[in-house]
């Protein structure tokens, strides 16, 4: 159960020395000061708190007078806005004066701030009311905009004015369905129709920040609930979301929509439980599951006999993926693996090894435990027709086993045998040395020959010759 107002709420995780320390600088200096936003909200969940922000009466100079005074090393960083940061052993805590924002023209920063005496003038800045609580060193909590009624709710709204909010910094869309996806909140109505309203605005924020948040979105228990509502909003970033809502893919293994079986397809990652955490998926996986069948509108076809099919879809929406993490800016990895889990999505082989052991060698043994989990997931968002499949899948997973207990290798670098032994059987040194190596690399994953050495240079002579 939620503790209400001036409930104590460190049991659980009590605030960290150094923070409790710092409150108590301020405050006998004459200051007040709080614990401030998620850290509070993460502790009345019974969560524990990634961070301790404080939020203080002082000004940035008179802050930074407190902890000189105190010995306690300290960075000026854009105190502008007001913020100053403590370097303490428990780590770096921010410690920002209460504000009174500006004008948003960049729809990610003030282009002004104005200091403020007042606690009650700051919070009211806030995003929303279950970011604008607010605690005392003691563990009370204080609050002035209805949060924790909120949060006992379960619900998700916006301080005072939400397309004020959201007209501020566009991000806060985004940062609503992480929230509702990772804590399971409702998005309160008003706050809801102003995010769609408002949703044209993300045009305008850098890659870099929405990449952050549409992870947190995917990764979320109640994801699939989140973009099944949200999902006008989700196409401003991933256009096709829209052409995959109410798309009748017209399959007898299919009884759902496109998007309706992405959805079902996230439902099937498996959640990771943390302790003190709420449970989350693979990034990697949730994404891909996103953005798996994406190519389905485009390459839906009616042969001559009347039948549907969507052949090809795999490929484009490996593309789809692709130009969306690169505009993005993911990470190289992250990006590759994502485009080879679409791409292989729909791949089952016949139930041999050679051709289970060269899926290994393109995807990679790494890679493919996480196929095999996406796999499962998309064939229990099929119709009963479709979950035939499954069996299929097993007896690769069962071949993929029985290839990694026996010590196969995935890549002709890792066999027996090197481009110096090539080059000493005659081959002259060169691309034709690679081309012997691929020739052997073929011919032990189609089991023409094991991974022995004697075997192999035996081999390398043939092909020399």
């Amino acid at each position: 159960m939620i503790p209400g107002v001036n409930e104590r709420i460190t049991d659980k995780y009590p605030i960290p020395g150094s923070v409790s320390m710092i409150l108590g600088l301020l405050e006998s200096a004459g200051y007040e000061a709080y614990i401030v936003g998620g850290a509070v909200r993460d502790l009345l969940l019974g969560l524990a708190p990634h961070d301790f922000d404080i939020s203080s009466s002082s000004y940035p100079g008179e802050t930074m007078k407190v902890l000189s005074d105190a010995g306690i090393r300290h960075i000026d960083n854009a105190s502008v806005h007001g913020t100053v940061t403590a370097i303490t052993d428990e780590g770096n805590i921010e410690i920002t004066s209460f504000r009174v924002d500006g004008e948003y023209t960049d729809m990610r920063r003030p282009d002004s701030v104005e200091f403020t005496r007042s606690i009650e003038e700051d919070v009211m800045r806030r995003d929303f009311t279950v970011n604008a609580l607010y605690m005392e060193k003691d563990g009370t909590v204080k609050d002035i905009t209805g949060g924790t009624q909120d949060l006992k709710a379960g619900i998700l709204r916006a301080v005072g004015d939400p397309e004020k909010r959201f007209g501020e910094d566009a991000l806060r869309i985004l940062r609503a369905m992480r929230f509702a996806s990772r804590f399971g909140f409702e998005i309160e109505n008003e706050t809801f129709r102003a995010m769609e309203r408002c949703a044209e605005e993300l045009r305008e924020i850098s890659a870099e920040r929405i990449a952050v948040e549409l992870n947190g979105i995917v990764c979320g228990a109640k994801a699939s609930e989140v973009i099944r509502r949200c999902w006008k909003i989700l196409s401003v970033i991933i256009p096709e979301i829209a052409l995959c809502h109410g798309f009748d893919q017209q399959t007898k293994f299919h009884d759902r929509d496109c998007l309706e079986h992405i959805l079902a397809v996230l439902d099937g990652i498996p959640l990771d439980e943390h302790e003190g955490a709420q449970p989350s998926r693979d990034p990697v996986l949730a994404m891909a599951a996103l953005l798996h069948d994406l190519g389905k509108p485009e390459c839906f076809r009616i042969n001559a006999n009347g039948v549907a099919h969507m052949k090809g879809h795999p490929e484009a929406g490996r593309r789809i993926a692709e130009r969306l993490l690169n505009e993005l800016k993911y990470p190289k990895k992250f990006t590759e693996e994502v485009c080879t889990l679409v791409a292989f999505h729909d791949v089952y082989t016949p139930p041999e090894i050679p051709a289970v052991h060269k899926v290994l060698c393109l995807v990679g043994p790494d890679l493919y435990e996480k196929l095999k989990v996406l796999q499962k997931a998309d064939i229990m968002a099929h119709s009963d027709l479709g979950k035939k499949r499954l069996e299929k899948l097993e007896y690769m997973t069962r071949i993929a086993e029985e290839l990694k207990e026996s010590g196969a290798v995935y890549a002709a670098k890792d066999l027996e045998i090197s481009g110096d032994d090539i080059i000493s059987l005659g081959c002259p040194a060169g691309p034709e040395v690679g081309a012997v190596l691929d020739t052997l690399f073929e011919r032990y994953i189609s089991g023409k020959i094991t991974n022995k050495r004697d075997l192999l240079l035996k081999s390398a002579k043939e092909i020399i010759s």
